[in-house]
């Protein structure tokens, strides 16, 4: 049995109103979880983090890492990101610029309706790519376990329109590996989600040019689904080319060159 483990990341971009919104995790088989689980709480020993505090990507300023965590942070993700590298987990992100996409929204949506709308099109899409090819590639079954919504009613509406996505399909697809629809854990006591959180931290982090995130997204970024090199009729960068739109989709279509240029660069560096 395989496990996709997801979490959300919302992050502000210079010069733009709304932020950059990502939901996102990884998939890795069920042989796998106790020893990640295992190696993930080994490291925090290592680094003197209580058992009891929540590894965050963006912690608040109150927070453990911010007040009281006397160790190099970047070190500490670096080696977290590892495990993810060691156990060949599988990533899958969908990332949104707000900003860009009022062709398909109201500008008369609250905040909150906006973000619920992106979560559940990013949801669609993480369930797709996990049915079809993971799950088919690997003649396996799955389950879906998420962090919780930021409110009761909007967990409740995303679980829903799951359960109708997976009931009756799409145009494209019928599912028939995944379990149940996604179930909901705290992140603070899952350090499975607490992983899905740096994921999608960091892969929203390298989109608004954080340096911090850039340096760790090339140790994670050969993790995403990817195309098969036959498959790909053109490829501009070794990144763009096998994952983008794939393993990892930015919307709306404009958001595209942003991800480009990123890859791009990345491809330099690894050269």
């Amino acid at each position: 049995m395989k496990f996709l483990f997801l979490d959300d990341s919302k992050q502000k971009v210079k010069d733009k109103v709304w932020e950059y919104i990502g939901y996102g995790g990884y998939c890795i088989d069920s042989s796998n979880i106790n020893k990640l689980q295992g190696d993930y709480y080994d490291i925090r020993k290592k680094y003197g983090i209580p058992y009891d505090v929540e590894i965050k990507w963006s912690p608040n300023k109150q927070h453990y890492l911010n007040r009281e965590f006397t160790g190099n942070r970047n070190a500490l993700f670096e080696e977290i990101m590892d495990l993810l590298v060691k156990y060949q987990v599988t990533i899958l992100c969908a990332v949104y610029d707000i900003n860009e996409c009022f062709n398909v929204i109201s500008r008369d949506w609250s905040i909150e309706k906006t973000y619920l709308w992106a979560a559940n099109e990013q949801l669609k899409f993480l369930i797709s790519r996990y049915e079809n090819p993971y799950l088919l590639e690997y003649n396996d079954i799955g389950l879906i376990i998420a962090d919780h919504y930021g409110t009761k009613k909007g967990e409740h509406n995303l679980i829903n329109q799951s359960k109708i996505c997976l009931e009756q399909g799409t145009k494209f697809q019928q599912f028939n590996r995944i379990c149940l629809t996604p179930l909901t854990v705290s992140s603070k006591d899952s350090p499975f989600i607490q992983l899905a959180d740096l994921v999608i931290g960091i892969t929203v982090g390298s989109l608004v040019y954080n340096q911090y995130a850039l340096r760790l997204f090339v140790k994670i970024s050969r993790l995403f689904l990817k195309k098969s090199v036959q498959s790909t009729k053109k490829i501009t960068s070794v990144y763009e080319g096998h994952f983008l739109g794939y393993g990892l989709k930015l919307y709306p279509k404009k958001f595209i060159k942003t991800g480009q240029n990123i890859f791009n660069l990345l491809s330099k560096i690894s050269e």
